[in-house]
């Protein structure tokens, strides 16, 4: 277990550079953009949103029974979540389950956790961009009121047990045993919260680069957290794109065009997904370098 640890930290470490040295000109077209400043602190940002997204995990997964002590949850989170760059957006649910081992998780438990989170991420994106967006411009209700639609099945889900029972569904369909747990609603409610507080920050990121290119207009606030909110839903409900690819920058460049034109939506929109990609290398780099420590697999 000892080495299996020390080869998928110089995997991770590996995958990174090839991430950062791919992105390198998008950073430096950022920086020349944006300045120095503002791109350090929309990066701070990023970082301590990614962090709540792990938040919303870990509740769910402590919701769901799973006696992970945080300090060893959060590196599997941040190093699975380099794989969410490869086609298809599964590879951090089966790195998840695999590193469920170290708890005794069953695999069908940790792939209900990243389930429940990608629900509650989507519901809560969701709801910030409905409510926010058709307030950022004039004419916002009559462009964004399909969002509303939306709402009714996504709250549906953000129930403790909607998702884990379509899944034991899912699992005798196909002749295996059903999951057998649930997530409890505090859990429940606590994910809720912290994914609202992931699109705060995230649209605070967004703010700070808009803001640099010298839009003072109260409006883009509303514009940025809730344009960040629904392209993150957006991002997230279309699993073929690598981490929402295309689908996430189009949203944003949609929701800002109106307040500061097509071509700087478009240069912020590039700026936050490299400074993300930045924040989840970091943390995957931290994540790595802390899966060596553990000796043995917890006992449940």
């Amino acid at each position: 277990m000892q080495l299996l640890s020390i080869l998928f930290g110089l995997a991770v470490l590996a995958g990174a550079a090839w991430l950062v040295a791919r992105s390198a000109d998008d950073l430096h077209a950022a920086v020349a953009d944006l300045g120095l400043e503002p791109v350090i602190v929309a990066g701070g940002l990023g970082l301590f949103g990614t962090v709540l997204i792990c938040q919303v995990w870990y509740s769910l997964l402590r919701g769901l029974g799973v006696a992970a002590p945080r300090f060893e949850a959060a590196p599997v989170f941040f190093v699975s979540q380099l794989g969410k760059y490869l086609p298809g957006s599964v590879w951090p649910v089966v790195a998840q389950m695999e590193f469920g081992r170290r708890w005794n998780t069953p695999r069908r438990t940790m792939l209900t956790a990243n389930i429940l989170m990608l629900a509650v991420l989507a519901a809560t994106g969701l709801i910030t961009g409905a409510a926010l967006l058709p307030w950022s411009t004039d004419g916002g209700l009559g462009r964004y009121w399909w969002t509303l639609l939306l709402l009714p099945p996504l709250l549906l889900a953000l129930h403790p047990r909607t998702i884990p029972a379509v899944l034991d569904w899912l699992f005798r369909l196909f002749g295996r045993e059903p999951l057998g747990v649930r997530a409890s609603g505090r859990s429940m409610l606590a994910a809720t919260m912290w994914g609202f507080a992931v699109w705060l920050v995230m649209g605070l990121q967004l703010l700070t680069l808009v803001r640099a290119l010298g839009l003072v207009d109260i409006a883009a606030a509303p514009a940025s957290v809730g344009g960040m909110g629904l392209a993150w839903a957006a991002g997230l409900i279309f699993i073929p794109a690598p981490a929402g690819a295309g689908v996430r920058d189009a949203v944003i460049v949609a929701t800002l065009a109106p307040h500061i034109g097509t071509a700087p939506a478009l240069a912020v929109a590039l700026a936050s997904r490299v400074l993300l990609l930045v924040a989840d290398v970091l943390l995957a780099l931290a994540g790595a370098a802390a899966f060596p420590k553990r000796r043995k697999p917890l006992r449940t």
